[in-house]
């Protein structure tokens, strides 16, 4: 599978292989993951992890002018813990951030990947209506995701370049090159799709976001970010998804055209989800139930990656996960 959007450094051909350590920075907590035994470090997934965390106050973050948080001093204090307490040499990490840090567009432009210098011009001009004029200086990061309806379907992330500065500053004081910035969702990506096959709609329902990425034959073809105020107004989104990638075929729709409840796209397509527990998943793999679709892959590490073990530390499943798949993504 090819690897998901990330926010590559200023000079990705520094980066050879993915980190064997990872950090996930969510509003209220700095969590490390990494191999037990550092010196026995090799690509992917250590068999044995520790998992290490420092709490954030509510101070923690300043809001950028667009609305996209900005890590103050208390990320630095709680980055500086955590690397001493971890003891270890770590010249690269991967950085795993909530998914709402961000902000996605999907647009079709004419051969872009001849013409990246216009693309990332006319990103910037779409990103500028979100983040609002004068635009910040952005930090960019675009795909081509196959045939879209007027030309080549483009993915594209953005957050401006102060906020993911002010992300990475703490680790690149310590001499720590951040290869890649990360949303939780993208990250556990990299271990749902191959989960389903790569083809179908993995669900991300972390916190305060309900993330839905679609993906045919392994590749990333359409992402949606949605504030999840509550189960039921996430699914609908998650079903507008489905409906969108995977409309109904001809025989799938009754007399007058409308599609029969019972061959709902979000029914039939393969889907993996999670976390398992949140509020969004049950009420997901309810729907699923009831309209007779097929089991739900759960994104967890107990199911995705049942030969990894806690060697130490008192992990949250939905960080553990992320800072996994930010191990296992591939380059």
């Amino acid at each position: 599978m090819t690897e998901p959007l990330s926010f590559l450094r200023r000079a990705p051909w520094l980066r050879t292989k993915r980190p064997a350590h990872a950090f996930v920075l969510g509003r209220s907590r700095l969590t490390y993951v990494g191999p037990e035994k550092p010196t026995r470090v090799t690509a992917g997934t250590p068999p044995a992890v520790r998992v290490l965390s420092a709490p954030l106050p509510p101070e923690a973050f300043a809001e950028e002018r667009s609305g996209v948080p900005v890590a103050g001093a208390a990320v630095a204090g709680a980055a500086a813990r955590l690397l001493a307490e971890a003891a270890v040499k770590m010249p690269a990490a991967s950085l795993v951030v909530p998914d709402d840090f961000v902000h996605v567009l999907v647009v079709d432009v004419e051969d872009p990947d001849r013409h990246p210098k216009e693309v990332e011009e006319i990103l910037t001009w779409k990103f500028g209506r979100t983040f609002g004029e004068p635009v910040p200086p952005l930090r960019l990061s675009w795909r081509s995701a196959g045939s879209g309806v007027s030309g080549t379907r483009v993915l594209a992330l953005a957050v401006p370049e102060e906020a993911a500065a002010s992300w990475e500053g703490p680790f690149e004081k310590a001499g720590i090159r951040i290869g890649a910035i990360e949303i939780e969702a993208l990250a556990v990506a990299s271990l749902g799709a191959p989960a389903v096959g790569g083809n179908g709609l993995v669900l991300w329902a972390h916190g305060t976001t309900a993330t839905t990425a679609h993906f045919e034959n392994g590749s990333l073809r359409f992402l949606r970010i949605r504030t999840a105020s509550d189960a039921l107004s996430a699914l609908s989104e998650v079903r507008l998804t489905a409906a969108y990638v995977a409309p109904p075929a001809a025989d799938e729709k009754g007399a007058d055209g409308a599609a029969e409840e019972a061959t709902s796209p979000l029914a039939r397509i393969p889907c993996a989800a999670g976390p398992p527990g949140s509020a969004v998943f049950e009420a997901f793999t309810a729907f699923r139930a009831e309209h007779g679709g097929t089991p739900v892959t759960s994104l967890s590490p107990a199911v995705l990656l049942p030969g990894t073990r806690v060697a130490s530390g008192r992990p949250d499943g939905a960080e553990l996960l992320a800072a996994l798949g930010a191990m296992a993504g591939g380059d």
